[in-house]
């Protein structure tokens, strides 16, 4: 099984890139979408490695992502020795050895790893990301559903980590207020399908809105269904509005093709509410008994003591099944 790596880079360290790349190693395709307008393109000189010729502007939140994320996989495309891509950002290392991964990958059927939930099957999800899901950035309706997740969540929620995301959580002592129904009784319809003044492209069970982790993976026929998507198309015209559509696009276009869908290949740390925090040493028996194979946030600095660590113990571990490998 070849595989492709794409690496959507902005404000890291040259180091940290280039101690990324080295870790995946020479056997792969490397693609990296650099924003040049955050800091210099690292000075990167790898047979494996190209860099995607036209790139966009990124910044948090905005669609910007999502399309870097599409010129990735279109670039990866052009070469046709691949059978799976894997999405990293510059803050990811792997965790156990790329020959692990590659066997994991040779030996499953999924078509997808990717950590998703459908908000109309999750009401934590929903009251927590709806807002963002079934209302454009900006509109009036963006603010009556904040309104209403606020009603529902309170001022002060508890937070709970799971899909590669945070998710915000009524706390269990504050009690049940009519507002608190009222807001998710409306969520709970509007994820069903539009209401007048409240259009949205989702419709059950024609079309169900999917949110999860920005990181995943997939094999070569999926990245090509992805980048088939028209600009005009609905999901595309709907998503360049939304806040933070990168947690929603590809997860939504997944989520209603049928695949067969697996959990993501990566750790994501824990979160800060709606931010994860950046790994360190005491997170390290965390990453050893984690079963995925990469992980993010690592400082952005190549000489930081938890990368220095983990690098050591997958070169331990490479060593290790070579050695075994050589004997038998």
């Amino acid at each position: 099984m070849n595989l492709a790596f794409g690496i959507l880079s902005a404000r890291e360290l040259p180091g940290s890139i280039v101690q990324l790349v080295d870790a995946l190693g020479p056997g792969a395709y490397v693609t990296i979408h650099h924003d040049e307008s955050k800091s210099a393109r690292p000075a990167l000189r790898r047979d494996n490695v190209r860099f995607v010729d036209r790139t966009v502007r990124t910044a948090w939140g905005e669609w910007s992502l999502c399309e870097a994320v599409l010129r990735l996989m279109r670039t990866a495309l052009e070469d046709s020795t691949w059978g799976y891509f894997q999405l990293l950002s510059g803050s990811c290392l792997p965790i156990k050895p790329i020959e692990a991964f590659r066997s994991h990958v040779a030996s499953t059927h999924d078509d997808v790893n990717m950590d998703l939930v459908a908000l109309d099957n999750d009401p934590p999800a929903l009251m927590s990301h709806g807002f963002r899901a079934y209302a454009p950035l900006g509109s009036v309706q963006h603010r009556v559903l904040r309104r209403l997740r606020r009603w529902h969540l309170g001022g002060d929620p508890d937070w709970n980590d799971r899909e590669g995301l945070g998710f915000a959580l009524r706390r269990a002592q504050d009690p049940i207020t009519p507002g608190a129904r009222l807001a998710l009784a409306v969520m709970r319809r509007l994820s069903r399908g539009p209401l007048p003044c409240f259009g949205h492209p989702f419709d059950l069970p024609r079309r169900r809105c999917f949110v999860g982790s920005t990181w995943w993976g997939a094999r070569r026929a999926v990245c090509e269904y992805l980048v088939s998507q028209p600009a005009e198309s609905v999901l595309q015209r709907y998503f360049q509005d939304v806040l933070i559509p990168d947690e929603f696009y590809f997860q939504t276009l997944i989520g209603n093709a049928g695949c067969r869908i697996a959990a993501s290949n990566h750790l994501i740390s824990r979160f800060d509410e709606s931010h994860p925090v950046r790994l360190a040493v005491p997170d390290l028996p965390t990453i050893d008994a984690s079963p995925r194979f990469f992980a993010r946030k690592f400082p952005d600095d190549p000489r930081a003591d938890v990368r220095a660590q983990v690098m050591a113990r997958i070169a331990s571990t490479t060593h290790a099944r070579s050695h075994f490998a050589s004997a038998h």
